[in-house]
């Protein structure tokens, strides 16, 4: 009996030894002798807290988000200023939590007032010289132009090239802006191929 009794305690006083060491029972369900990851850690656990929300909901781009003035903040423009703004790091605004959210709406009520002020303030004829300059700068970006041809143009037309002293400017210095003029032409080449011109 005494035997019993003696390995009884021992085993128990083993078990509790294992239990309190490495793998603490309130930490597993799997026995300490085979050293598995805890099947359900309840250290964390926090009973009076609130439930978790849901994952936000985005909406689509033609939703607004806010207004400024009464002039409405479409969600696809937001995005595209949160992406600016983050540099690529984040592109939807309905998924920010509500103080960046905000912060970043208000970041854009300045450019959305000065855009309807110069709408209402700006006469119609500098909007259409402003739009056309903005067009036209677009597509003469899309001009390619090669080496040979800006080395060429530049040959070509040396004496234009010519500093303030009235010494020929070496190509080098000159580059960007002879290539810039070659777009130029190249562009107005272009435009002016199909176009019907009539003198009267």
């Amino acid at each position: 009996m005494k035997k019993i009794l003696l390995s009884s305690a021992l085993a128990l006083a083993m078990f509790s030894v294992s239990a309190t060491a490495g793998d603490p029972l309130k930490n597993s369900l799997m026995p300490a002798a085979e050293k598995a990851d805890p099947a359900v850690n309840l250290d964390a656990l926090n009973v009076g807290a609130k439930p978790i929300m849901a994952k936000p909901v985005s909406r689509p781009g033609t939703a607004t988000v806010a207004t400024v003035d009464g002039v409405p903040i479409l969600k696809k423009d937001a995005d595209k200023f949160l992406a600016l703004a983050s540099k690529g790091r984040a592109v939807d605004i309905d998924l920010l939590p509500k103080k960046q959210r905000d912060a970043l709406i208000k970041g854009m009520a300045a450019s959305v007032l000065i855009e309807n002020k110069a709408k209402k303030a700006i006469p119609e004829e500098i909007k259409n010289k402003l739009a056309a300059q903005y067009w036209a700068k677009q597509e003469m970006m899309k001009v390619k132009v090669s080496d040979k041809e800006v080395k060429d143009f530049y040959e070509k037309n040396k004496k234009v090239f010519k500093g303030k002293d009235g010494k020929q400017l070496p190509f080098e210095k000159v580059e960007k802006f002879v290539k810039m003029q070659v777009m130029q032409k190249k562009f107005n080449d272009s435009l002016m191929k199909n176009a019907k011109i009539v003198i009267k």
